[in-house]
């Protein structure tokens, strides 16, 4: 008999166990600086990068010198013009010294001859006073800073004609007084008003430099970025002909050739002005100083000789003061060989100037005056050497004044015009360098 041995009994599958989802972990928040660097390092990394480096680089090179350029010619322009301003008040100033000289030179030679004073001569002291007056009121407007100086001498210019008048009454009833009174009015001059005028002579002597000694370093400027735009606009080319094998970049070139010639004629007519500059101050403007020095030792010299011959016989102070004076004014003179006209007739007064001592010393007191007044060779002279010195001054700073609006009259559309040039470089650049970004990618 057979035995059937039953089946084992099949064990039921396991089922696994259930597995719980998996949150995703939160991404990594960077921040903002960390942001910044990393778009940064991928904007200029790699050879694209280093296109983007370069273009920025050309294309600020090319504003700075726009705006470097335009700020050196600018202010070039701006330094010639006070220059010019300032030239103008010194000629003021010495024209206000001038004529205070000028009218108490006439104001001395008319007591010489008693009584009532010359017509000629009256006038030339009315005319000596207005004018100083009028030029005390153009210089005040002209430089603000200098106001209470020229109030200073306003009022001692009205103190001296007070004495004038005085003396001029007293001299017309024949009061010796009189000539005390003229005396005090010359030292009111001398001591109160010409010290002031002269510090202020000084002071725009010291502006006329300091305005003219900026221009080689504003054409420094100018050669300095030039130089390094061109060499930022080479680099750049010569990096994308290394990356692309194209030679040239027509917008690059462009930029260039804008830049170079540009700021070439700007050198050129910086380098004209500055010559010009120095043309008109070693010319007109050293004449022009002489000129009004001269002017105005020969007409203190004038007063004193007047004031000599009105002491009688006691008048050496005033001798010595013409001596000096007298010597101060060749001296001014003999600085400028081109004016010899002026030189040949101060000279010829001196000359007769001591046929006035000859005569006084010799004791013919009467004609000793007579040849410092009126129609005499000493007074004749003078009023020589007056009206070609006189006219001398006025060429001299008109000549200035003209030649140094020619220095600046160039300078200032050329600031302009260096200032679209850095511009329109720096757009060429940004085009020439985005055409190779372009193709690249």
């Amino acid at each position: 008999m057979t035995t059937v041995t039953p089946p084992a009994a099949s064990t039921p599958p396991t089922s696994p166990a259930p597995t719980t989802p998996r949150t995703p972990s939160p991404p990594t928040l960077l921040s903002p600086r960390s942001r910044a660097r990393e778009l940064l390092t991928g904007a200029f990394s790699g050879t694209p990068g280093r296109m983007r480096l370069l273009g920025a680089i050309a294309i600020t090179v090319c504003l700075l010198f726009g705006v470097a350029s335009f700020a050196a010619a600018a202010r070039l322009h701006t330094d010639v013009e006070n220059a010019r301003a300032n030239a103008a008040q010194l000629v003021r100033v010495q024209t206000i010294r001038t004529n205070l000289v000028t009218a108490d030179a006439n104001a001395t030679n008319a007591f010489l001859v008693g009584g009532l004073e010359p017509a000629s001569s009256r006038a030339a002291y009315t005319n000596g006073i207005a004018t100083t007056a009028k030029t005390l009121a153009e210089a005040a407007a002209a430089q603000s800073d200098e106001a209470a100086a020229h109030e200073r001498v306003n009022r001692v210019v009205a103190t001296y004609t007070g004495l004038i008048e005085s003396a001029r009454a007293n001299n017309r009833q024949g009061f010796p007084v009189g000539a005390a009174y003229l005396r005090q009015a010359s030292r009111v001059v001398r001591d109160e008003a010409l010290p002031t005028l002269e510090r202020l002579v000084r002071v725009e002597q010291e502006r006329v430099d300091d305005a003219t000694a900026g221009a080689e370093s504003n054409q420094i400027v100018l050669a300095v970025m030039l130089i390094l735009t061109v060499i930022a606009l080479s680099v750049a080319q010569l990096y994308l002909y290394s990356k692309t094998r194209r030679i040239l970049n027509p917008s690059l070139v462009a930029a260039t050739g804008i830049v170079v010639v540009v700021g070439l004629v700007a050198l050129a007519t910086m380098a004209w002005s500055r010559g010009q500059i120095d043309n008109a101050i070693d010319g007109p403007y050293r004449r022009t100083v002489a000129l009004a020095t001269a002017r105005i030792g020969a007409f203190d010299a004038k007063s004193a000789e007047a004031l000599t011959l009105i002491a009688r016989g006691s008048g050496a102070p005033y001798e010595e003061r013409f001596q000096t004076v007298s010597k101060e004014a060749k001296a001014a003179l003999a600085a400028d060989a081109d004016d010899r006209a002026t030189a040949s007739a101060l000279a010829r007064y001196l000359i007769e100037h001591g046929k006035v001592r000859a005569a006084d010393d010799g004791g013919t007191y009467d004609a000793a005056v007579a040849l410092a007044t009126g129609d005499g060779a000493a007074n004749q002279a003078f009023g020589r050497f007056e009206v070609v010195s006189g006219r001398a001054l006025a060429t001299q700073a008109q000549d200035l004044a003209d030649d140094l609006g020619r220095a600046a009259t160039p300078l200032l559309p050329m600031a302009w015009l260096l200032l679209v040039a850095g511009i329109a470089a720096a757009v060429l650049a940004w085009r020439g360098m985005s055409q190779r970004l372009a193709e690249y990618r």
